[in-house]
């Protein structure tokens, strides 16, 4: 109860003119920055890090939180509209959402990309405020050897993304994971698969690959498609949310949500890959998984609930550990550093009315982001009903210009226009493209955790085991892998059965 008086005194402190006047700064910015594409929290939290830190104490806070959680909620808008993701967690969002638009239900699936954020940004805030300090303790017991067991079992879900043809799901994935070997050794240090580019160093970025794989391969496919049709027609009431898809979707909301907060609050995993398992699971426990990937609300409440659950997630382990969960949140660290305060548990003992004001600003600015994208829905549904004449040379704008504010460098144009021509052969080869993400992300996080397991264990395999947490979700992807094959051997048992009847 205490709690929660703590939290009403913190929201009555974040309604300060001020506080309200960044907080509403910051989603704006978030917005927009999340809808262009390759750009994200981390490098809107990052731009904005001066102007906002010249606001001062929880407006400071307030309008970085803003830009975090803003960039979220705009990363749906051009992966819906465009099949673009605008940020890295927004990939998951195309599988169902890009779909929609093109069947003329753009409105709802925008519709429903807010009511998911909103739902899984509020599941996020209240396991925040609630649990913060006992679950941030917990994911202190997680090391590399339950790393390395998450990370397997959310590989295992290629089974469920890779289409129905297993084999190339899997050739995808390994595809994915020579991706993410390029660039230094993240151990020992030596140089790989660079081809003499210093650029490559750091390896590849993965929100240029993820504009080129799902951007420029749709733009692509397109160039057969003749582009000088008159502007279409549309009716006003398809442009427009219903409440109604938020009810049909109460499941994969409270899946997502939950799967988000688990997986976020862990660090260095962070938000994309919470979303690429919200999916799956999504799909792995409908009573229809056909209908995944062609068109449906469910496939966009899972990964945009557990996206902004995850969002909200990371930032337990900043403010209670002093350990930031991910690259957004350490930008956000710096921020603190910057006014003067140490993140960890001290901070809500000596600071706590400011701790509690900024968690304030995070309700109200979840407010505000639903009654401005809800506001914006129509407007930005009608984009796209433009023609395509006039609406690509824009978007290859906008695609040039995120590209290349990631890191000003021409190199990662010359990836995504790569990845691009890549995602284009792997579709007419008929290759998912998801597996080859989940790999590119999850593959160099495996190699380190692998590594660091085997350093620490001197080479003993047994580690992997003897440890509770890790034996169990080893034991949970060898069910996840088996449960395909059981159920095609049942169903095979059940019509020879029906035939030996007739």
């Amino acid at each position: 109860m205490e709690t929660f008086w703590l939290m009403a005194d913190g929201i009555a402190a974040a309604a300060a003119p001020m506080t309200l006047l960044a907080t509403l700064f910051g989603v704006v910015i978030g917005l927009l920055i999340g809808a262009l594409p390759g750009l994200g929290p981390s490098a809107g939290v990052a731009i904005m890090l001066p102007v906002a830190v010249g606001l001062g104490g929880v407006p400071a806070l307030a309008c970085l939180a803003g830009v975090y959680y803003g960039s979220m909620f705009g990363g749906a808008i051009t992966s819906i509209l465009l099949g673009i993701p605008g940020d890295p967690p927004s990939v998951m969002t195309i599988m169902d959402g890009y779909p929609m638009a093109k069947k003329g239900q753009a409105g709802q699936a925008l519709g429903m990309s807010v009511f998911a954020s909103f739902f899984g940004g509020l599941m996020g805030l209240i396991a925040l405020v609630y649990l913060s300090i006992p679950i941030a303790s917990m994911a202190l017991a997680i090391g590399p050897t339950e790393m390395t067991a998450i990370m397997v079992f959310s590989l295992s879900l290629v089974s469920v993304l890779g289409g129905r043809n297993a084999i190339k799901g899997f050739v995808a994935l390994a595809l994915g994971f020579w991706l993410g070997t390029i660039g230094l050794d993240p151990i020992a240090g030596p140089v790989r698969f660079t081809f003499g580019s210093m650029d490559l160093f750091d390896g590849l970025e993965f929100s240029v690959v993820a504009v080129g794989l799902f951007g420029l391969t749709a733009m692509f496919l397109s160039l057969d498609v003749n582009v000088d049709k008159e502007l279409q027609s549309f009716r006003f009431s398809s442009l427009l949310p219903r409440f109604s898809d938020a009810v049909k979707s109460r499941w994969e909301l409270l899946q997502g949500s939950t799967t988000g907060f688990l997986v976020g609050i862990l660090p260095g995993i962070g938000a994309t890959a919470a979303t690429m398992m919200s999916y799956a699971l999504a799909k792995r426990f409908s009573r229809t998984p056909e209908r995944f990937g062609t068109g449906i609300v469910q496939g966009v409440a899972a990964p945009e609930a557990a996206n902004n659950s995850a969002s909200y997630a990371s930032m337990i382990p900043l403010f209670t550990l002093g350990i930031p969960g991910s690259a957004t949140t350490a930008v956000m660290m710096g921020g603190l550093l910057m006014l003067g305060l140490q993140p960890g548990p001290l901070l809500f003992v000596n600071n706590g009315d400011f701790i509690w004001a900024v968690f304030g600003s995070f309700w109200i600015g979840n407010l505000m982001l639903v009654f401005l994208t809800l506001l914006l829905t129509p407007a930005l549904a009608a984009v796209l009903f433009i023609s395509t004449a006039i609406l690509y040379p824009i978007v290859f704008t906008i695609i040039v210009f995120g590209v290349f504010a990631i890191d000003y460098s021409t190199t990662g144009l010359v990836v995504a226009l790569a990845a691009g021509i890549i995602g284009l052969i792997l579709l007419k080869l008929e290759y998912p493209p998801v597996p080859l993400v989940l790999g590119l992300i999850l593959g160099p996080m495996l190699e380190r955790n692998i590594r660091r397991t085997m350093i620490q264990s001197q080479g003993d395999l047994t580690v992997f085991v003897e440890r509770p947490i890790s034996l169990v979700l080893f034991l949970m992807t060898i069910a996840v892998l088996l449960l395909p094959l059981y159920l095609k051997l049942s169903n095979r048992r059940k019509i020879a059965s029906d035939d030996d009847d007739v």
